[in-house]
């Protein structure tokens, strides 16, 4: 399946199109497609779709498309990182036919009537690149489920464990019930976790913070504000679990790992990022004890400061980890205390003095927090290339300047 020159013609003609109506088109694209398959609700995110995070996305990668028109392989890595989400969210093929024709009359919709063959030609576009994402997340369903201890869809399991880490975070220790082994994972992955509250089944990624290789997995979760200082559906109710009560996972997934070597780690977190990071920390000085590795961590102030007594530890046992913590609004017991390195936030004088330039860079954090920490390196000579970071939510809405 590919585009004539005449077809790759039109759809560059509708980019400045699809740039100024993408919000417009994808907000009702997603009004189309709950209104004819209301199932899907229990799979989308609904707060994302609350605070336009999934438009914005969307239109994001609408816009991509049509740009990258004559080379869509250049977008492929891209829909590598949105594929191991989608297998994590138990997406199929067939739902892609489906999101084809609620986009395209969406399409149809808020721009007004276009000529046959634009239409056409933009259905062959997305049908395109519905079959490379139908390609990739066979392969990543199939790799889930030929490892040992893999599986597809989403497998039960109990708290075993739970602790809290800081003021708002939880920490829960997840066995499968089954008694079966668990699937190996890569630092750096995340679960789905499914609960089913009014009426739908709500979804949540949650990175993996502990070494694999365990007979456990452990998430933490954090009390998130659903908006009018309500807590949020899911996270208010998984921070009610107690030791055996019953949660559903799906198989690790994502491409947001640690990448094994001799050049120096360095790990730069804010608030709930640190969870992947974490994982990644814990791995280096298991399986590399020879690899130097730097935490940053900016938290808003001592009941917030997450695995404090772990973090602790592991700079006191392991002469190859530094840590260095900030904190934005430190208390009167936190200063006195003296649990913490720089009031405030990482800064970008700090990044310059303390970064080493062959390093392997890690970021996690809130969207603003990531972008001031990557824009800044940039200007400080370091290559995009040396970057890795993980967006908690919709990945494409998030862009470096």
């Amino acid at each position: 399946m590919s585009l004539s020159s005449q077809q790759a013609g039109i759809i560059q003609s509708l980019i400045p199109i699809l740039k100024q109506h993408g919000p417009e088109i994808t907000a009702r694209f997603y009004q189309r497609l709950f209104e004819a398959h209301p199932e899907l609700l229990n799979i989308f995110n609904h707060a994302n779709q609350r605070k336009g995070e999934q438009q914005q996305a969307l239109a994001t990668a609408v816009h991509a498309a049509a740009a990258n028109i004559d080379h869509l392989e250049s977008i492929t890595p891209v829909l590598k990182h949105v594929a191991h989400k989608h297998c994590s969210l138990g997406i199929r093929p067939e739902h892609y036919p489906i999101v084809g024709h609620h986009l395209t009359e969406a399409i149809q919709e808020i721009v007004g009537p276009l000529a046959t063959e634009a239409l056409e030609a933009w259905l062959l576009v997305y049908n395109i690149i519905a079959n490379m994402f139908i390609t990739i997340e066979q392969d990543i369903y199939l790799a889930q489920t030929e490892q040992h201890g893999g599986w597809q869809g989403f497998r039960s399991f109990k708290v075993t464990r739970r602790i809290q880490e800081a003021q708002n975070l939880v920490s829960l220790y997840l066995q499968p019930t089954d008694g079966r082994p668990l699937a190996f994972f890569q630092p750096g992955q995340y679960v789905s976790l499914k609960i089913h509250r009014d009426k739908y089944d709500h979804l949540r990624q949650y990175s993996l913070s502990d070494v694999p290789g365990k007979d456990y997995y452990r998430i933490a979760v954090k009390l998130e504000d659903g908006g009018k200082g309500i807590p949020g559906i899911v996270s208010s109710h998984i921070h009610t679990l107690r030791e055996g009560d019953p949660v559903e996972l799906s198989a690790p997934a994502g491409d947001f790992i640690l990448t094994p070597g001799k050049t120096p780690v360095v790990l730069l977190a804010a608030g709930i990022g640190i969870t992947p990071l974490l994982s990644m920390l814990k791995t280096v000085v298991h399986d590399e004890p020879q690899r130097t590795v730097m935490l940053a961590y900016a938290v808003r102030s001592g009941h917030y400061h997450a695995f404090k007594e772990e973090l602790r530890a592991l700079v006191t046992e392991h002469k190859q980890v530094s840590l260095t913590t900030w904190y934005e609004e430190p208390t009167i017991e936190d200063r006195q205390a003296g649990i913490f390195d720089y009031s405030g936030r990482i800064s970008p004088q700090w990044l310059q003095n303390h970064v080493p330039h062959n390093a392997e860079i890690y970021v996690c954090g809130p969207r603003p927090f990531m972008q001031v920490m990557l824009s800044t390196l940039l200007k400080n000579g370091f290559s995009a290339s040396q970057f890795h970071y993980e967006v908690f939510g919709p990945a494409l809405a998030f862009q470096i300047n």
